[in-house]
């Protein structure tokens, strides 16, 4: 029979033969003789926020990062994926779409301004929709 007990368990206040936290201490025997031995369990690796929150996660054995519910990510230098410039993709479709500029600063000093860009994106939207049913008359 084997037992598993973490270190802090055991030894919330010691590190026997240089345990660390995270490794576990496994218990096995025959005929009445009992030995231990030393472990290494990976856990994931948490990042946590200035209120101990954790915000991201690495989990273990996986080739991935965990953004947690409720955390934000702000990027200041270029995000590239498959050798492609993110923010150069996404210029490049608000040009084809032909997407207005948005000013969030001018926004957040003139809130009218936000309602207005959103009126102008829906009626752009059922006009785009309109000629498209409409079709072109002069084929």
């Amino acid at each position: 029979m084997t037992t598993y007990k973490s270190v802090n368990t055991l030894f919330p206040k010691l590190t026997p033969n240089g345990a660390t936290p995270g490794q576990i201490l496994t218990y096995s025997g025959s005929n009445g003789t009992t030995w231990a031995t030393m472990s290494t369990v990976s856990p994931a690796t948490n990042f946590n926020s200035s209120n101990n929150k954790t915000i991201m996660t690495i989990p273990h054995g996986e080739e991935k990062v965990v953004l947690e519910k409720g955390a934000a990510l702000e990027v200041k230098g270029k995000v590239v994926i498959n050798g492609l410039d993110l923010e150069e993709r996404l210029n490049t479709i608000e040009k084809v779409l032909m997407i207005p500029e948005r000013d969030a600063t001018m926004e957040a000093k003139y809130p009218s301004l936000k309602q207005k860009y959103d009126e102008y994106i829906k009626a752009l939207s059922k006009y785009r929709m309109w000629e498209s049913i409409k079709g072109n008359e002069h084929e």
